[in-house]
C-alpha cells in the first residue's frame, strides 16, 4: 500500500550505474539497483532521487538513469550529471534532450557551474546539484554566493548540509546562513556525521528549505530515514521534508 502524499517519504540524493565516488576518498563503485530498493524498502521510502556516480563523460550513465526511471515511474526520479568544463559547449544540447525528451528532472554538476550550464538549467527551468566539497578553511560562500545571486530563479540544492560526513563541522553553519540568505538555496541533509547540525537546520531554517536524503546505496538509508524519525518534526513540516519539498524544487514553476 502507498503511503498517503502527506507522508510521501523521498530521498532526494541516490546513486545507481558505475563510476566513482562523488566525495573523497575516490574508488570505483557499482551501484546496483536491487540494493536501493531493497533498503530503501525496508527504511520505507517511497521514491529515490537517483543520479550517476562521478564520471569522466556522462552521455550513458544519464541514459542509464532515464531508462531505470522510465521503467519505475513510481519510484524513482532521475537527475542527470555533467562536467561543466569538460562537456563545455555540449550543456544546452545536452541537458535539453535529458529532460525534454528523457524525462530528467534536475542536474548534478561535476565541479563549480558555468554559465553555459546554468543557462540551460533557467530555460529548462530545472535545480542545480552542487557540492562544492570544501576542505578546512574554505567558505562555502566562495562557491555559491555569484550562482546564487547572478540565477535567483534556479533552484539549488546544496548535498550533506554543506559538508560530506561533517569532516569539517564549520561548513554546516555556513550551508544553514546560505539557506536563510538565498531564497533558492536548498539543504540536502543526506550523509550528515554529526546530527545536531541536522537538529540545528531544522530548528533555524523554514521546513521548506531543508530536503531528507540518505546518500543510498554509499550510505544505509535505513539510518537515514530513522535520523529523520528522531527530528520529531510536526506532522506538517515532517511532511515537507520528507518529500513534498523536493517535488517543489523540481516543479517546473512559470
Amino acid at each position: 500500500m502507498r503511503s498517503a502524499p502527506s507522508r510521501l517519504v523521498i530521498d532526494c540524493h541516490a546513486f545507481v550505474g558505475t563510476g566513482k565516488t562523488w566525495s573523497d576518498p575516490e574508488r570505483e563503485v557499482d551501484y546496483k539497483l536491487d540494493s536501493l530498493f531493497e533498503r530503501g524498502g525496508e527504511a520505507g521510502i517511497d521514491r529515490h532521487c537517483v543520479m550517476p556516480p562521478r564520471n569522466d563523460t556522462y552521455t550513458e550513465p544519464n541514459k542509464l538513469v532515464a531508462r531505470l526511471c522510465e521503467k519505475h515511474p513510481d519510484k524513482l526520479i532521475g537527475f542527470a550529471a555533467h562536467g561543466p568544463r569538460r562537456e563545455a559547449g555540449r550543456l544546452r544540447s545536452l541537458l535539453t534532450e535529458e529532460v525534454r525528451s528523457m524525462g530528467l528532472r534536475g542536474v548534478r554538476s561535476d565541479g563549480h557551474p558555468t554559465r553555459e550550464l546554468l543557462d540551460a538549467a533557467l530555460e529548462l527551468r530545472i535545480p542545480v546539484m552542487y557540492y562544492p566539497n570544501p576542505g578546512r578553511g574554505q567558505g562555502l560562500g566562495v562557491f555559491y554566493h555569484m550562482p546564487a545571486t547572478a540565477y535567483p530563479k534556479v533552484k539549488f540544492i546544496l548535498p550533506h548540509l554543506g559538508q560530506y560526513c561533517s569532516i569539517h563541522w564549520a561548513a554546516h553553519i555556513e550551508a544553514i546562513d546560505l539557506a536563510k540568505r538565498y531564497s533558492n538555496v536548498y539543504l540536502d541533509i543526506s550523509g550528515v556525521g554529526s546530527f545536531k547540525y541536522v537538529e540545528m537546520a531544522v530548528r533555524e531554517l523554514p521546513a521548506e528549505k531543508v530536503l531528507f536524503g540518505a546518500c543510498a546505496p554509499e550510505m544505509d538509508p535505513r539510518m537515514a530515514k530513522e535520523a529523520l524519525r528522531l527530528l520529531k518534526l510536526r506532522p506538517d513540516r515532517y511532511s515537507k521534508v520528507a518529500g513534498l519539498n523536493l517535488l517543489s524544487v523540481i516543479a517546473k514553476q512559470t
